[in-house]
């Protein structure tokens, strides 16, 4: 899973960027801001790439992976799982 390492809306908030300015700049929109509130990481590249600009930092310093078991349950085990059927249609 995919997770913020900091506090986005801190972080835009330390560089002086809230919801409104953030809404009247056109930077972020309304849906972006509630994303990064809730700590929701379903954002575009285009969003990553206008935080870095802003934050002066690389994705790696604003997101990073943690593995779950739903990961390995629904991600991992679909790879092998596919490596057993090719395996077995020869």
């Amino acid at each position: 899973m995919i997770e913020y390492k900091l506090d986005i809306i801190d972080e835009l908030k330390r560089i002086g960027i809230n919801t409104t300015k953030a809404k009247e700049t056109g930077i972020f929109g309304q849906d972006t801001m509630r994303k990064f509130r809730n700590g929701d990481t379903r954002i575009s590249v285009e969003v990553l790439n206008r935080l870095c600009c802003l934050l002066e930092m690389q994705p790696r310093d604003i997101l990073k992976y943690v593995e779950t078991s739903d990961d390995k349950e629904n991600i991992i085990s679909k790879l092998c799982d596919k490596s057993v059927d090719s395996h077995t249609n020869m």
